[in-house]
């Protein structure tokens, strides 16, 4: 309706990123600095965080009652995760840097299978302590967003809903709104590896390129930053398993 064919929206477009505006305004209109992208293809990294102190996890987790297991292959890393995920665990995922704005950008996620009709209700009741309304998000491979939405574009940062296929809906019912919408995350490989790995994994294992991804928190709480904020939140709710950095931590015993 606009006559614009496309539209940027930042990882932070609250009052959180006014800083990044003052900044902005200063350099290329008071400074009169040459404009220029650091990224390229997305305009701005949104991992600009804290990153977990994995020396001080490890001494946590030396003491005894936490079972954990350490893979330092990033390869072992997904594919133990994703088939837990295919399994329907409910998982914890803390890695690298934290995200900049008001989302989960598969730093700090909670990860769960979105073919699961019951995983928002689920997440909400058991892990959140939210509404029951509260929709929880799909992050979805950047290649396969067009076989999934109508009119896809590019959304990074989840600052998008577009409407779903009709014939896709019934494949992912734990992300799919009532209105037919989703609020996406296309999750590219060149700004986040790992998390593109993961789904990646997950999607040869089941043939969906999409994970459910809501926010590493419970209701009234921020996103967890910190390793005791990670644990905090892990052993007084029901997730399942938390993996932070090469880490997958449990409370039970259970094959992958």
């Amino acid at each position: 309706h606009t006559g614009f064919e496309n539209i940027h929206i930042p990882s932070a477009p609250g009052d959180d990123g006014n800083s990044l505006g003052a900044i902005l305004y200063q350099k290329y209109h008071v400074n009169k600095e040459p404009r220029s992208l650091y990224w390229p293809v997305f305009g701005s990294s949104p991992y600009l965080g804290s990153e977990p102190d994995l020396d001080y996890l490890r001494k946590i987790l030396g003491y005894r009652g936490v079972l954990f297991q350490e893979l330092e292959e990033k390869e072992d890393l997904v594919k133990n995760v994703a088939a837990l995920l295919a399994k329907g665990k409910i998982i914890g995922w803390f890695q690298g840097k934290a995200e900049f704005g008001p989302r989960a950008l598969g730093n700090r996620s909670i990860l769960a299978d979105p073919r699961d009709k019951g995983m928002k209700e689920k997440i909400n009741s058991r892990i959140k302590a939210r509404e029951f309304y509260r929709p929880i998000a799909p992050s979805i491979l950047h290649e396969f967003g067009p076989e999934f939405f109508e009119n896809y574009v590019k959304t990074p940062y989840m600052e998008k809903a577009l409407v779903f296929k009709k014939n896709m809906r019934p494949l992912i019912p734990a992300v799919v709104h009532k209105d037919g919408t989703g609020r996406l995350q296309s999750v590219h490989k060149e700004l986040n590896p790992l998390y593109h790995d993961l789904i990646s994994e997950f999607y040869r294992l089941t043939k969906i390129p999409i994970l459910v991804n809501t926010s590493l928190n419970v209701m009234g709480r921020p996103i967890v930053h910190s390793v005791e904020d990670a644990l905090t939140t892990y052993l007084t709710t029901d997730l399942d398993c938390l993996v932070i950095g090469p880490f997958i931590i449990k409370k039970n015993e259970f094959e992958v």
